[in-house]
Order: structure tokens, then sequence, then C-alpha cells
């Protein structure tokens, strides 16, 4: 059976076009679902939060690739990136 593994999300940056295609295009690219999102800018400062569920995230090494997409990504578009497992909060 597999395993579905939801994580938070959480992204803040300077705001700009592009930030939420930057994002969710990694979500997409390991085959994510995106349960719940919410956005918004405040005095130019875009926070972004998601709440994503993968099949079969449960190893390390599949968070840590997740981690690393989702902060390489952020650091081409000036944003600071933290993914939180749910079954770690």
């Amino acid at each position: 059976m597999e395993k579905d593994d939801r994580v938070v999300i959480v992204a803040v940056g300077k705001d700009k076009p592009g930030l939420i295609a930057g994002v969710t295009s990694i979500i997409s690219e390991l085959n994510g679902n995106i349960e719940d999102m919410d956005q918004v800018v405040l005095q130019e400062v875009f926070i972004m939060s998601l709440i994503v569920r993968f099949l079969n995230l449960e190893t390390k090494e599949k968070i840590e690739r997740l981690m690393d997409m989702l902060n390489r990504e952020g650091e081409k578009l000036g944003l600071k990136v933290h993914v939180y497992p749910l079954s770690r909060l």
C-alpha cells in the first residue's frame, strides 16, 4: 500500500512575478498534490504557505530531495523556503 505524506511548505521573499509558478512547478515535477494554499503580499513581502500531499515521501532521502529542489528554486527566485512534514508538527 502506498503511503501518503503531507508537508507544509512556507516561502517568504520580496514580491515579484513568477514566485508561485516557481514553487508549484517543483511540486508538480515531484507529483505532489496541493491540498490547500494561501498567499499574501504585505508591504512588498510575499508570503505563501501550502499543504501538499506526496505519495511515498516517507524516506528521509525523498524529503531531503524535496527540500533541496525547493531551496535551489528559492535561491533563484529570492525566496526562503521551509518544509515541515505534517507528521512531525
